[in-house]
């Protein structure tokens, strides 16, 4: 099996897994990875960096200077207790939250490790997309800053280093008159991977949508979470009508590339996903008019 290592600090956790670099896989939750290990579905690691004792400046949400600021081993269930499931500029963390595994596992698992895992069923990739988050990745040799977007490459796969560590995940504080929604489709309502989720993010101004970012669990063949940006400028600068809903509808259709598996065919999931469209654009849209969740 693999040896554990309980680091100091953040040095000397990164100083560990440069040294011992690709042996060395970091452990933040573990609700995603001690399992990948168990099921043989990734290499059995030498070492894990247990990072649990980082959690003491890892650990916070912040709002300052026009920035949101979230410690990558906030847990999901510290993230519930914060600002983003109080305001209603942040709504789909609190839809995330509600469909997201069990309050087990909503316990330990943390906002960066669901990050760390890279596919289409990591749910806050697909809310975060839509707040054009950006990352702080950090090793030994300096910090660097990556937009989520630019840090996702392919199912399990990202442009983290094996010597580097998520710190922070950070967004621009949104402007008024702005909401969100995040929807997961399944065949049932608990312990669900999701065969469809979207998140959409709206700012609108004088009941005209005056920004829209959309994301879905995929957009390309790519089996990742990504942002529908033609779908985006198809609705920027309409207001939520039924032409509206239909034309998102028809854009959608047109850049999305679904797939087929043992779960659903891909006609279905291209249908699900319309359907969450039209449904997060009225849901957001009339969080905004009526300010409630």
């Amino acid at each position: 099996m693999f040896d554990i290592h309980r680091p100091r600090d953040l040095s000397d956790a990164l100083q560990f897994l440069d040294k011992y670099s690709p042996d060395a896989k970091p452990l933040a939750g573990g609700t995603e990875l001690l399992v990948l290990i168990r099921d043989r579905k990734i290499p059995v690691p030498k070492y894990l960096v247990d990072l649990s004792p980082l959690r003491r400046d890892l650990s916070y949400v912040v709002v300052e200077n026009g920035m949101v600021r979230i410690g990558a081993l906030t847990t999901l269930w510290e993230i519930s207790k914060s600002i983003l499931h109080q305001d209603i500029k942040y709504a789909g963390f609190i839809d995330a939250f509600r469909k997201f595994g069990t309050m087990a596992i909503r316990f330990n698992a943390t906002i960066g490790g669901n990050i760390a895992s890279a596919t289409q069923y990591s749910d806050y990739i697909t809310l975060l997309l839509v707040y054009d988050a950006e990352l702080r990745l950090e090793s030994v040799h300096g910090v660097r800053k990556v937009r989520l977007e630019e840090f996702l490459v392919d199912k399990r796969k990202t442009i983290l280093m094996p010597n580097e560590i998520i710190t922070e995940i950070s967004f621009k504080e949104p402007p008024s008159k702005t909401s969100s929604a995040f929807i997961k489709f399944d065949r049932r309502e608990l312990l669900i991977a999701g065969i469809v989720t979207g998140a959409i993010y709206l700012t609108e101004e004088e009941g005209r949508i005056r920004e829209a970012r959309i994301a879905f669990d995929m957009i390309s063949e790519h089996r990742i979470p990504g942002r529908a940006r033609s779908t985006e400028k198809c609705i920027t600068g309409r207001n939520i009508s039924e032409e509206t809903l239909i034309e998102a509808e028809q854009c959608l259709e047109k850049e999305m590339k679904r797939i087929s598996d043992w779960w659903a065919t891909s006609e279905y999931r291209l249908e699900m996903s319309k359907a969450i469209l039209r449904k997060g654009l009225r849901l957001v849209h009339n969080r905004i008019l009526n300010g409630v969740m």
